[in-house]
Formats: structure tokens, C-alpha cells, sequence
């Protein structure tokens, strides 16, 4: 079953503690062929708070150099420290149709959302007619004991941008704002969730059940037509997203399904009619960890 992945990240340098030798494009590349991800958004990453990220052109540059077309690219900016540098660039990359979407780092970035700021990238994307991406849930990274790196931002705080009628995908299940997220869903014609992230597959492979459990809930209360699938490369293994959703959707029909997997995406990202972009083709040799769970664990991994 072909599939569009919603959520990952790339970086050439090397990172510990993943499942992956690394996380470049060209282990990302075998593992969309594995799983049948026919296309995958890369997200830009600004991180203020410890001066590290990948810049939007620095993507576009890795994934833009032989014209392949597996990958689209959701800006982003910084808006604590270089916002109208940060701006400027997404102005211009919409202008050229050269990204598909805005992730916006709630949590990890002070942002104020009533201000002047945040409604020049929101009209910017209305204008653009692309979808706004907000990082919901606790925040990663290498302050300890800080569940947040910024201002706790959920979904209710979000809400108000749907009244725009802009498409706003809210990443993570927002966990552990799940049950605020459903409520904000279900209100909003225009509001989708993705599963990414839900389990760091490196460290945290035993919260992988209740992880099933979160997406049978979201699916039960938002129906198939809201969620998203996403993996969070290279953090949540394409292996455990495949399986969260076919464990979650074991007894729904071949077209919910595809909703989940590719449809609901291709809706999102594809309906502006934007340039998608298009990456190099890269050849990894190496297989990412295989690893037990239970009796069916691999059975259901495996690809439709």
C-alpha cells in the first residue's frame, strides 16, 4: 500500500542514540523503498535554545540537486532571533513554489501567536494556500528534566488559526494532549493530527503497545479522514509507524487505510498545486536493527 510520510528530518552529521548507522537521505531513501513511501516531507529545523538546525536552503540545496521526486520540503524559521531573515526566506521559497508547507516550533521557540509576527507567517501561508505544521506535545531534546523548552503550547491554543480556514496539521497526537487534541479535531473541518514520534524506537521500544492503544483512540473518536501517517525519522523507526497503524486499523477497510496511509496527505500537500521538490537518489547497502516484540510484530511491519 503506498504511503506518504508527513514527518522527518535529515541531517549529514552523525547522531547517537538512533535505531539508523545514520540519518542521511540515502538511509532515508531505502526505507521509503522498503515500506513504499511514495513521497516524504522533510522538515527545516531552527532550534534557538541550543543554536542548531538544518536552514531551509541547506534542504533544499541536499534534497533539490538531481530532480528526483520523492520529497517535499515545510519550511520553517526562527522567530525568537532572525524572524525577517527567516521570513524572507519562506516568502521566497513560496514565491518559487519550492515548499509544501510551515512547521512551526511551538514549545521549542518563544512564540507569541496573537502577535504581529505569527500572523505574517500564518497569512503567508494562506496566501500560498500551504498547510501550517505545529510541533504539539512535550519537546526532545538536551535539557533534562524540561518538558518544555519554551511557553507549553497545546492544541486549544492552536485552534483559533483554523478559523481562517487554513489546513493545520498538529503533530505527535499532541502527547500528552491527546485527549485536547481530539476535541480540538473533531470542532475543526480543517485541523488533521499525525502519529510521528510517538516512541523514540531507540530507547523507548516498550511504550511502543501503548502507542497502538493512542492511535486506536484518535481513530476511534476523529475517524480515518483526520489522521496522518508520519514517522519522525529518524527518531520513530518506519518499521514501528508501519506498525502502530496496522495494528490500530487491523479491522478497518482497505480504503481507511488508505486515507490514513497516503490520501489525507496527498489532500494536504498536493492540493496547492505547488512545484514538488526533488531530491537526489542515494543507495544505502546497511539495514536499520531488527529487533522482537511479539509473535506478529514482524508480520505486521511488512508491507501490504
Amino acid at each position: 500500500m503506498k504511503k506518504i510520510d508527513i514527518h522527518a528530518h535529515i541531517t549529514n552529521r552523525p547522531v547517537e542514540g538512533i535505531i539508523y548507522p545514520n540519518a542521511s537521505l540515502n538511509v532515508l531513501q531505502e526505507e521509503m523503498e522498503k515500506y513504499n513511501i511514495e513521497k516524504t516531507v522533510l522538515l527545516a529545523t531552527y532550534f534557538p535554545h541550543r543554536g542548531t538546525g538544518i536552514t531551509n536552503f541547506r534542504l533544499l540545496d541536499w534534497i533539490n540537486e538531481d530532480g528526483w521526486q520523492e520529497f517535499s520540503l515545510f519550511g520553517s524559521l526562527d522567530f525568537e532571533k532572525y524572524f525577517y531573515q527567516g521570513y524572507n526566506e519562506l516568502e521566497e521559497l513560496a514565491e518559487r513554489g519550492k515548499i509544501g508547507g510551515i512547521k512551526i516550533y511551538t514549545s521549542y521557540q518563544h512564540i507569541d501567536l496573537q502577535g504581529e509576527n505569527f500572523s505574517q507567517v500564518r497569512k503567508l501561508a494562506g496566501k500560498h494556500n500551504l498547510p501550517l505544521m505545529f510541533h504539539m506535545g512535550y519537546t526532545h531534546t538536551g535539557i533534562k528534566n524540561k518538558p518544555f523548552i519554551a511557553e507549553k503550547v497545546t492544541p486549544s491554543d492552536i485552534e483559533f488559526v483554523a478559523e481562517y480556514g487554513q489546513k493545520i496539521i498538529m503533530c505527535h497526537l499532541a502527547k500528552p494532549f491527546t485527549e485536547e487534541l481530539i476535541q480540538v479535531v473533531k470542532r475543526n473541518e480543517t485541523i488533521y493530527a499525525d502519529m510521528s514520534g510517538l516512541i523514540d524506537s531507540y530507547r523507548d521500544k516498550h511504550e511502543l503497545p501503548q502507542a497502538v492503544k493512542l492511535v486506536e483512540k484518535v481513530l476511534g473518536e476523529c475517524g480515518p479522514d483526520k489522521l496522518l501517517f508520519g514517522t519522525d525519522f529518524p527518531v520513530q523507526t518506519h518499521k514501528d509507524s508501519v506498525y502502530m497503524i496496522k495494528s490500530a486499523m487491523k479491522d478497518y477497510s482497505y480504503e481507511d487505510k488508505q486515507k490514513v496511509y497516503y490520501d489525507n496527505a496527498k489532500g494536504i500537500i498536493l492540493d496547492n498545486k505547488r512545484e514538488m521538490i526533488s531530491p537526489p537518489q542515494y543507495y544505502y547497502n546497511g539495514r536499520a536493527s531488527c529487533y522482537e516484540l511479539d509473535d506478529d510484530y514482524d508480520d505486521l511491519c511488512e508491507d501490504d
